[in-house]
């Protein structure tokens, strides 16, 4: 069904194509990106999420928090995962994770085992105090022989600070944009022979 659909998809867009191709170069460059849209949308995009990747047998595992560095106390804290086989989606797992203070071992908390559809995991959590801490996400994997019953568990370290903004975010949401400003002002000034 999916193909027939996108067939008709392409055969309409041909036509269009050739009724367009009187159209002036502007207009034609601007009907064919409007056009061209929705066609890429048609098939299913999936997306992992990247930052540290443990590999453990052929299972690549990729933390990325969000933010980078999290903030004591800040509810808005995600810790995303990406569970991949051949840098490939799992589908149909159990995830659990566990939170431990580097420093003694102790568990700070834990998120029960989890049926995910996609191997692309969110789990809101927040930090209550600043240090250094070690997450480990435990997942089973439905008709893996090994890792059905026994979870395969990927550790990653993660530093939690009382910065207001971390490093990473001030650079991209504020002094890039800044900057970016700047030199475009000083463009404008100086073709303008103003500066």
């Amino acid at each position: 069904m999916y193909y027939v659909a996108l067939k008709y998809a392409y055969m309409q867009y041909y036509f269009l194509l050739a009724k367009m191709s009187k159209l002036s170069p502007p207009s034609f460059a601007l009907t064919f990106c409007i056009l061209l849209l929705p066609i890429i949308q048609t098939g299913v995009a999936y997306g992992h999420f990247f930052g540290a990747t443990k590999n453990i047998d052929n299972y690549q595992v990729v933390f990325s928090p969000n933010p980078s560095t999290p903030i004591a106390n800040d509810s808005s804290t995600s810790l995303n995962f990406s569970v991949l086989e051949n840098n490939s989606n799992i589908y149909n797992i159990y995830a659990a994770m566990v939170v431990t203070d580097k420093q003694s071992g102790a568990v700070i908390g834990q998120v029960p085992y989890k049926f995910q559809e996609f191997s692309d995991i969110s789990v809101p959590y927040t930090f209550n105090k600043t240090g250094n801490y070690a997450v480990t996400l435990q997942t089973r994997i439905a008709g893996n022989e090994k890792y059905q019953d026994n979870p395969l568990v990927a550790s990653f370290d993660i530093s939690v600070g009382n910065q207001l903004i971390p490093f990473d975010e001030l650079m991209l949401f504020y002094v890039t944009p800044t900057a970016v400003a700047i030199a475009g002002i000083s463009i404008y000034l100086h073709f303008k022979k103003k500066l």
